[in-house]
């Protein structure tokens, strides 16, 4: 019964064969009739008798690759279920290729254990093929890569197809496009979804997969772009459609496309204007404030003269601060910070004889308040305590200043109000006082926490951001004098400007770092990468911007000061700058990886 069930499983017909020793010796006789017709037995009791068909496996295969014998293809098929049963499958699929689809039916692969393992085979090696060709890996060394290297690509490319082929006829496109996108066949994908009809469901399966599962940043970016077009043609009859069109756009970082669906939906009803709003929200949620500042500017290109209400309102969140003022409101309303914790935590300190004269544990408290009312505007503990706040020194009276800002992050209106008591005199006010070498930890924390206020949130007004950080920058050109004022206001230079690209900026906080101060350049580094994070500069798929040779040789600069600096703070500020430089550009960035960690004195 186990015999006949498993002939039954593999996909041949059952036999009562006992033995094949008989066929296999008309395997050796010349006449090519007796041949075709032992294969023709075999074929049939192979998967019961394949432990002795296996010792025929050399003359199986020379008949399979005789060209002008008829049989071959049966040869080949006898030889890949006795490869099969071996527990070979990549040979078995090599014979199976061999003996094409009148031996090896892609249809029994629900049925058939013999089909499906070998069908899984052969995703297995042209997946893998199709994924070192495109990366540029050379073939591996190994022995079960040298026998996938051997397969005919031509016809395991056929068959791989026939089964998308298959899967789209049966109505399965989902398992159809999962091969296409581990196998990264553009061209596929998009010729399965044209089969599908471009189904919202179908679309939200690629669009999920593509985000979650395809690891090759180049090939995402193809399949972003045909998802992208096929939601385009939807965009008349779906509103959904600009939902997906728009989160595409944005992981594309095409802001252009963006900036037309939000004019289409605000020239549109009255829902589709509450949806051009809600996505406004979505893109400010996204923290990139230069990819909204582009679509707000596309917005305004779109409009022309024009300044219909539904535009202001857009542009208010988009550049206003509007998403910023609700965050706060919201986290103000509803903070659950328990004040009688940090009254006990100071009280306990003081019991213990720590009060104020351990600095690490009063700057330990200090940041405990800021993690527990950050955002809140909430600081009547301090307010209450000024004299217990005003105990800490140097470095840490520059944190407790600094936290002002994390209580107050997107406080935008009321930053300069807040902080006035502490920041430094403007350079260029009258009977302004020089920049001493010394002191200035209250004022660097202040530069610091005006950063904190302004680049915290994304969402935030661009016009109060953009006034802070040229005020930053006044007071950044003007301290180099002072390392401590200079470190926080490089951090609130980066804060203010982040991902902006700005060369000029750069070009100040390179003269900051070529100071050769630990302090102040470990900030620079640090802020360099801030107003830079994201453009992948040194990049080959950076070469593409307008500004890529100016921002490579900034790198270089970058790459070179760091291996002639003694100074660690540098090196680790300048290393934490090109790591924000490269943020989301995956294997984009692994030549600079490796030439930085392959440095004599790995940065």
């Amino acid at each position: 019964m186990a015999t006949l069930t498993m002939a039954m499983d593999t996909g041949a017909h059952p036999s009562s064969e006992t033995t094949a020793s008989g066929y296999l010796a008309l395997l050796g006789e010349p006449d090519a009739t007796l041949q075709v017709h032992a294969l023709k037995k075999l074929l049939g009791c192979v998967d019961t008798l394949w432990h002795e068909v296996a010792e025929s496996l050399p003359d199986l295969e020379a008949l399979a690759e005789d060209a002008g014998f008829q049989g071959r293809e049966m040869a080949a098929a006898v030889a890949s279920r006795v490869f099969f049963h071996l527990g070979e499958p990549t040979q078995a699929l090599r014979l199976a290729l061999e003996a094409g689809p009148t031996h090896f039916d892609l249809r029994q692969s629900a049925t058939s254990p013999y089909v499906a393992r070998l069908v899984a085979a052969a995703l297995d090696v042209y997946i893998a093929q199709q994924q070192k060709q495109q990366d540029g890996e050379a073939p591996s060394a190994a022995e079960g890569d040298d026998e996938a290297a051997a397969l005919p690509m031509d016809q395991l490319q056929a068959l791989v197809y026939r089964m998308m082929e298959t899967s789209c006829q049966e109505g399965n496109y989902e398992h159809a496009l999962g091969i296409a996108l581990e196998a990264r066949l553009t061209e596929k994908v998009q010729d399965i979804l044209k089969a599908g009809a471009a189904s919202p469901a179908l679309l939200q399966y690629t669009l999920r997969s593509a985000v979650q599962v395809v690891s090759a940043k180049a090939f995402r970016t193809q399949v972003l772009k045909v998802v992208a077009q096929a939601l385009s043609e939807q965009l008349t009859t779906s509103k959904k459609a600009a939902v997906d069109l728009i989160l595409v756009h944005q992981l594309l970082k095409d802001p252009a496309p963006v900036s037309e669906v939000l004019t289409t939906l605000l020239q549109g009803d009255q829902d589709s204007t509450l949806l051009a709003y809600q996505l406004c929200f979505d893109l400010m949620d996204s923290g990139d404030q230069a990819f909204a500042k582009e679509v707000a500017m596309g917005l305004e290109s779109n409009f022309k003269d024009k300044e219909p209400p539904q535009l202001a309102q857009a542009l208010r969140v988009l550049m206003g601060g509007f998403s910023s003022e609700l965050a706060l409101s919201f986290l103000h309303k509803h903070s659950h910070a328990d004040r009688l914790s940090m009254e006990q935590l100071k009280k306990t300190m003081e019991e213990r004889g720590s009060g104020g004269r351990n600095s690490i544990l009063h700057g330990a408290a200090v940041v405990t308040h800021a993690y527990l009312y950050a955002g809140t505007t909430n600081d009547s503990f301090l307010r209450d305590h000024l004299d217990w706040m005003k105990k800490a020194s140097n470095w840490a009276k520059f944190s407790a200043t600094a936290s002002l800002g994390v209580v107050h992050a997107g406080h935008i209106t009321e930053a300069m109000n807040l902080l006035q008591p502490y920041l430094p005199s403007a350079p260029d006010a009258p009977g302004a006082s020089a920049v001493t070498a010394s002191g200035g930890y209250a004022e660097g924390g202040s530069l610091y926490a005006l950063g904190i206020i302004h680049g915290s949130h994304a969402g935030s007004s661009a016009e109060k951001r953009q006034e802070t950080a040229t005020l930053l920058r006044t007071h950044l050109r003007a301290s180099h004098a002072n390392e401590v004022i200079s470190h926080g206001a490089a951090l609130g230079v980066g804060l203010t400007n982040m991902g902006t690209a700005s060369l000029e900026i750069v070009n100040e906080l390179k003269e900051l770092l070529y100071t050769d101060s630990a302090v102040a350049g470990e900030a620079a580094g640090l802020a360099i990468g801030m107003v830079l994070v994201g453009t992948g500069a040194g990049n080959a798929t950076h070469s593409l911007r307008s500004d890529a040779m100016a921002l490579q040789e900034v790198l270089a600069e970058l790459k070179s000061y760091a291996r002639e600096t003694q100074h660690e703070k540098i090196i680790r500020g300048i290393a934490m700058g090109l790591a924000l430089i490269q943020y989301g550009q995956e294997e984009n960035a692994d030549a600079l990886i490796e030439e930085m960690r392959s440095d004599r004195d790995p940065i």
